[in-house]
């Protein structure tokens, strides 16, 4: 120049030609050392395998994640058997998208790199190529400046005074917008797979044998029927919701689908609503497998008490089988009531009258069951027992409102009911509620997860020949369910004449009436009267007033009954010699990886779109010849030595605002396609894959 000083683009050839590219040294180690002045077009095979496989590998391991963990959620809290562990699968994923970003740019610069040396997919013009300069289409820094020569380019063209010149297009082409859609597809991609996922805690099955508290089929009839009915009597007189005490549940029937800890509660409740609301059940029969108490929940096969339970409501002239009650039975003067109260235990028949809280009521329950067997268990394996146990149980209660006291909202509805039976003079109402019952004992094995059984299987339990009981009160040996039930409403002992321990006037909270309202949510309330019935004292002027009962509507006294052999069902398994291990296992800790914020189908689509975009123009150019694996800035020092004469020519610093670029050539090609050797640079002619092409221009 001028000056003196050496021209920068001189000395940018200077440069190339003493320091070649990696990319040249690749180019050039198939050449023999005679001959390292000129190579051939090369096939870069292994980068076009990996910028393949790569988009293939990421989408197929996220759909894997989707397939083999969004999709198979644990089920209560217990994962399903998988072969890798969930934070391995979630975080091997978040490692990966790190570093997937800057494996798809350097993938897409291979394309780049075939894709300008052909015609049609080739910038236009070296304009468009400097767009290319540092894989721009690939960083928010390039995407930036396309927009804002977007926004000059419509500003311009919406002035029509301005020069033509001025108003013409100089942002990239086809070839960087390509580019630029599918990074831009995967930048956006790859932090929303982040949010379709999440860590949680779980549990898995484990080979850990778990400690059993309650009976086997050696232990389990070594226990008193007044043990068994007594405590599901006590349990189902608190109101509580009727499942066994956690972590024990009622075990589902294979197939039942959406099984909760409450299985039994949520069926019968279910039950109880449609009752009230007049609509027709379909099926009323629930049946339900009760294991042994556990120390923590368990899978596995186990021995337990296998029900299934049928209540209806019924009038008193049709529906029951067991009680003759068609019309109210007045109550029997004391003398009756005692010669038949010592005549109970020796028939599955009780009749109970009273009055407490404002209801005089009385009530008959009975049973289809011979309850004489004493010492021999209905579930033994001898010889006069048949399994499964079929039978029923019924009962029948009138009621009516005690002198003084107003009628409640129930007695009130009850009134119009058509199975409610009212007496001569009106007052005096009654119903019943027969249920069907059958039961049976054996092994099946136990889903943890879904809480069902499966695969029952009949193991009679082991009768008690020798019983080492110093003063023998009640002998051992369980009878059958509706005995039970029958003993925990009664309070008679079975097999014994004597009365029952529950006698009227004396406890007012013992009878069946008390306990039915108890464990179906009714709760005495404070009621105002006329006068005290005692002592006949104006309210309020000593005594605030009386607890009075809801009356026990037939929907209600269905639902007790239900419950009822619900809580005899858990206490045939509840109590007994227990802290053995038998063949249950328990659960570990265990991690999950579960949907979070963005739909994972979303994430899917944007990943299947982006290796589609990327694998079909990949096998299209994988086994093109070119000049380098990736345009680098050492094949741009390259360019700028065969263009020095226009490089002088350029007058901005920006380089895409030089309008002598818009005149040059953006494809890759053959610079001397006449010449013995060819010479790879900007050019519009094709560089030929079966030519040889040299490192030094000839002039």
């Amino acid at each position: 120049m001028g000056n003196g000083k050496p021209d920068l683009m001189e000395a940018a050839i200077d440069m190339v030609d003493l320091h070649p590219s990696i990319e040249d040294h690749e180019r050039h180690s198939d050449a023999s050392s005679e001959h390292s002045d000129h190579y051939s077009l090369q096939r870069y095979y292994a980068r076009s395998l990996l910028n393949t496989l790569l988009p293939l590998f990421a989408t197929g391991w996220y759909a894997f994640i989707v397939f083999g963990y969004l999709l198979q959620p644990s089920v209560n809290g217990i994962v399903p058997k998988r072969s890798l562990d969930a934070n391995v699968i979630f975080f091997s994923w978040l490692i990966l998208s790190i570093f997937l970003l800057d494996w798809a740019k350097s993938g897409l610069a291979g394309f780049e790199a075939a894709a300008l040396m052909k015609p049609r997919l080739a910038p236009s013009n070296a304009m468009q190529l400097m767009w290319h300069l540092d894989s721009a289409w690939g960083t928010l820094s390039g995407w930036r400046k396309v927009l804002g020569s977007l926004y000059r380019f419509v500003k311009t063209r919406m002035h029509r005074n301005q020069h033509v010149q001025d108003a013409a297009w100089r942002g990239p082409g086809l070839l960087w917008w390509y580019l630029a859609a599918n990074g831009f597809l995967l930048y956006v991609t790859l932090p929303l797979s982040g949010l379709t996922m999440n860590p949680s805690d779980a549990l898995k099955l484990s080979s850990r044998r778990v400690s059993v508290f309650g009976v086997n089929e050696t232990t389990f009839d070594i226990r008193t029927n007044v043990a068994v009915s007594q405590l599901a009597r006590d349990n189902w007189r608190t109101g509580r919701s009727t499942t066994p005490r956690g972590p024990a549940v009622f075990y589902a029937p294979q197939g039942t689908e959406n099984v909760s800890s409450t299985y039994f509660e949520d069926f019968v409740q279910d039950i109880y609503q449609r009752d009230l609301l007049a609509q027709a059940v379909t099926f009323r029969n629930v049946t339900f497998f009760t294991g042994p108490p556990v120390a923590e929940r368990a899978y596995g096969k186990a021995w337990g008490f296998l029900s299934t339970v049928e209540c209806s409501p019924t009038g008193l002239s049709q529906g029951l089988r067991l009680i003759n009650a068609t019309k109210y039975t007045p109550r029997p003067n004391s003398s009756e009531v005692e010669d038949m109260f010592g005549y109970a235990g020796y028939e599955p028949l009780l009749y109970f009258p009273d009055d407490a809280y404002g209801v005089n009521f009385s009530y008959v329950v009975a049973s289809d069951r011979d309850i004489m067997r004493i010492g021999n268990g209905d579930y033994t394996n001898g010889t006069l027992n048949n399994l499964p146990i079929k039978g029923s149980f019924e009962m029948v209660l009138w009621q009516s409102i005690s002198s003084g006291y107003q009628p409640d909202d129930g007695f009130t509805k009850m009134v119009n009911y058509p199975l409610v039976t009212r007496s001569d003079n009106g007052s005096t109402l009654g119903f019943g509620v027969r249920c069907t019952v059958e039961s049976n004992v054996g092994t099946a094995s136990l889903d943890a997860a879904k809480r069902t059984y499966s695969a029952f299987e009949q193991v009679p339990a082991i009768g008690q020949t020798n019983y080492n009981v110093p003063k023998i009160v009640s002998w051992p040996g369980v009878f059958a369910i509706q005995s039970i039930v029958f003993q925990a409403l009664s309070t008679v002992q079975l097999g014994y004449m004597a009365e029952p321990s529950c006698l009227r006037h004396i406890d007012t909270t013992c009878n069946a009436f008390y306990g039915a309202n108890i464990a179906t949510g009714g709760v005495p309330r404070l009621v105002r009267m006329a006068a005290d019935p005692l002592y006949a004292i104006p309210v309020p002027a000593v005594l605030p007033g009386s607890l009075q009962m809801p009356t026990i509507t037939p929907e209600r006294l269905t639902l007790a009954m239900y419950k009822l052999f619900g809580e005899a069902a858990a206490a045939m398994m509840a109590i007994g010699p227990g802290n053995w291990t038998g063949e249950l296992m328990g659960l570990d800790p265990a991690s999950d990886v579960v949907p979070y914020l963005i739909p994972w189908k979303l994430v899917l689509v944007l990943l299947c779109l982006w290796t589609v975009l990327t694998v079909l123009p990949q096998l299209y150019v994988f086994s093109e010849r070119r000049w380098s694996s990736r345009l680098t800035a050492a094949e741009m020092f390259r360019f700028g030595a065969e263009i020095q004469d226009n490089a002088r020519l350029l007058r901005s610093r920006d380089l895409r605002e030089n309008d002598v670029l818009r005149r040059m050539p953006g494809m890759v090609g053959d610079v001397a396609p006449g010449a013995e050797k060819g010479f790879v640079g900007l050019s519009r002619v094709p560089a030929r894959s079966d030519r040889v092409y040299t490192n030094v221009k000839e002039d």
